[in-house]
């Protein structure tokens, strides 16, 4: 069985990224593959490239050498990235990036408007939808201030879905949270990877939070150095 591009829903491939000048090698020909519906966890300590790593499986960022794909296609080749990281990924960060001039329901629908075309209603219907899915339907109408930093979470990931995905990006998304929201985030993570056989990849320092996915990739100085589906001898 062949193990590319063409296997894969997202493909690294040889991956190289550096900074600045040259004199950081941030990635040092890194190669990764998740197939759908997958749950990867990355690890490894700060300044291992596991964040650069997740910009370019996300398209945020561009490799200095190497490959990224989607679906088997090179991203290099894409002219309309905002359009396809609005259609195809969703992203989930630390720091949430909610607009704090805009409510709940606004800020869900704000990936909407680069995916398909819906009406002021159908836009704002699926948000509801989708904040009723995170428990957060009862603060629609809230901005993001007026919301405590685990309901923002909740609601940055409503918006993550807005487009219906099929890859899920996290970055430390409990980095800001105490245990039980931490918990409560990673249980919605789990539930809908599952309910929507989304590919999941969570970038983490955490040891708790890697033990929720299926498969661990640890990273240290650019590369990595294990992986846990690579160890049973197959991918999950």
């Amino acid at each position: 069985m062949t193990d590319g591009p063409a296997d894969h829903l997202l493909f690294a491939d040889n991956v190289v990224k550096t900074y600045p000048d040259g004199a950081v090698h941030a990635l040092n020909g890194v190669t990764l593959g998740v197939r759908p519906a997958q749950y990867v966890a990355i690890t490894g300590p700060s300044g291992c490239g596991k964040s650069t790593l997740l910009n370019m499986l996300g398209v945020l960022d561009r490799p200095d050498g190497g490959e990224v794909y989607f679906r088997g296609a090179p991203l290099s080749q894409r002219r309309d990235l905002d359009h396809f990281r609005a259609r195809e990924i969703g992203f989930v960060f630390q720091s949430f990036y909610l607009i704090p001039t805009l409510t709940a329901r606004e800020n869900v629908q704000v990936p909407m408007f680069e995916g398909p075309k819906r009406t002021p209603r159908a836009r704002a219907q699926k948000a509801d939808e989708l904040l009723e899915l995170v428990g957060m339907a009862k603060r629609a109408n809230h901005r993001p201030t007026k919301l405590s930093v685990g309901e923002r979470q909740r609601v940055a990931l409503a918006r993550a879905l807005a487009n219906d995905p099929q890859l899920l990006l996290a970055d430390e998304p409990t980095g800001n949270l105490d245990s039980e929201n931490a918990n409560k985030v990673l249980d919605l993570f789990t539930q809908l990877q599952k309910d929507r056989n989304l590919a999941l990849v969570v970038v983490t320092h955490s040891d708790e939070v890697a033990q929720r996915a299926n498969r661990v990739v640890k990273m240290r100085d650019g590369k990595i150095v294990s992986d846990s589906a690579a160890a049973r001898g197959a991918q999950q």
